[in-house]
């Protein structure tokens, strides 16, 4: 059992933040600091190709390097809480599709060194790994798709689900020997859509000791009404109810996007509606972070329950897959 950790020691993750990038960072990270987050996932590639998300990740590092912002890029679940202490906001790269390392292994290796910690199998389509979630085939994990996950493994990276398609996602359940995640995705029997996730998936993403993110997307949430805060709380309860609290975290997925983003990212208007998008009352941006607590406490989840959510969940299945 997770020894209890002290409030003023608790880290607040945000296990996906695709719009905290280089170029928009003086604007994005004052919301966060105001919302009491302490780390972020952000999506440093997805389907562009090496050369593009190399430059993207060469921007982050410089960043650090000048150190005219507070921010820390973290390799470990150490350097998260180390930043944390000294004030600054730590920064995980993390890939929201694998395309970035082409059809070459190795390269799977440069961005490890360069601080890759956590990387999604697929986006919404086919790629060389397996099929994406808007897939209507949904063939599964490819033969290079087992190797990624093997080579992962072998890195002490983290193999993330979200936004696979259902079969693709159980394959790499039962291929991985470490614990996997979900960084971003809510209950599919709340809320039927493919970038939900099933039951089957989630009892399977916990049997390995993971931990999938609550999102706050609000088609994620619901068709025809305004999405709030209680309906992120609902997933949050009934994967509690499902496999244990301890298998919650968040993964928020604000997003600013506009028709030219909605058709190079794949977005199927079947499932996804055309930008803007409206996030959920009471937690429409990083800046209301705060309210998560309140209303995980309203539902009667305790201290420490609620401790786990806002991050230490994920913070215990990284420090598994990561290592000290």
């Amino acid at each position: 059992m997770r020894a209890e950790t002290s409030p003023e020691k608790t880290i607040y993750l945000d296990a996906t933040a695709p719009m905290l990038q280089p170029r928009e960072l003086g604007k994005i990270l004052p919301g966060i600091v105001a919302g009491g987050i302490d780390a972020v996932f952000t999506s440093a590639g997805a389907i562009e190709d090496f050369r593009t998300t190399m430059e993207i990740i060469a921007n982050w590092l410089e960043i650090e390097r000048a150190r005219k912002q507070k921010i820390r890029i973290a390799r470990s679940v150490a350097d998260i809480r180390a930043a944390k202490a000294a004030g600054e906001t730590a920064i995980v790269f993390h890939f929201q599709g694998a395309d970035p390392i082409e059809d070459e292994l190795d390269f799977l290796n440069v961005f490890h060194d360069v601080g890759l910690r956590a990387m999604q199998l697929t986006y919404n389509s086919r790629n060389r790994l397996g099929d994406g979630c808007f897939e209507p085939t949904d063939a599964g994990l490819s033969k290079f798709g087992r190797k990624v996950i093997r080579r992962m493994e072998d890195l002490a990276m983290a193999v993330d689900l979200s936004h696979a398609g259902a079969r693709t996602a159980l394959e790499a359940t039962e291929a991985a020997t470490r614990p996997v995640v979900v960084t971003h995705a809510n209950a599919r029997a709340l809320l039927d859509t493919p970038r939900n996730v099933s039951d089957d998936l989630i009892r399977a993403v916990a049997a390995s000791g993971g931990a999938i993110g609550v999102c706050a997307a609000p088609f994620f949430l619901t068709r025809d009404k305004q999405a709030t805060l209680d309906m992120l709380i609902d997933h949050v309860a009934y994967m509690a109810d499902l496999v244990g609290i301890e298998h919650v975290g968040l993964g928020f997925d604000f997003a600013e996007e506009d028709e030219d983003d909605y058709v190079y990212f794949g977005y199927d208007e079947r499932y996804i509606p055309m930008p803007p998008w409206q996030f959920p009352v009471g937690i429409a941006s990083h800046a209301e972070a705060g309210n998560v607590r309140a209303a995980l406490k309203s539902r009667g989840f305790s201290d420490d329950e609620v401790r786990g959510v806002l991050g230490e969940n994920f913070l215990t299945v990284f420090e598994r897959i990561w290592g000290a």
